[in-house]
């Protein structure tokens, strides 16, 4: 991550080494867990993250509007079956 970059719980990123975004979960030492709005979780290396633009802060609201209205959805269609 360039200098003077934080890298706290709840900051959203850009992975190079995996060319996704992702918000910090969790840091230990150099590596952090990051977390996408899907639950997918992974480990990367801080000096291979960046703050995400705003596009990719878009993508990332509109990636967590989507998963909460499949899980809005999928309950709704349990409750139907049940």
């Amino acid at each position: 991550m360039s200098q003077g970059t934080v890298c706290e719980p709840g900051t959203a990123v850009f992975d190079n080494a995996s060319r996704m975004v992702g918000v910090v979960q969790e840091r230990r030492g150099s590596v952090l867990i990051l977390i996408r709005p899907s639950g997918l979780r992974w480990q990367t290396r801080a000096i291979s993250v960046r703050l995400v633009n705003d596009r990719e802060r878009i993508q990332l609201a509109a990636l967590a509007r989507h998963h909460q209205q499949a899980r809005t959805l999928a309950k709704l269609r349990q409750r139907v079956t049940h």
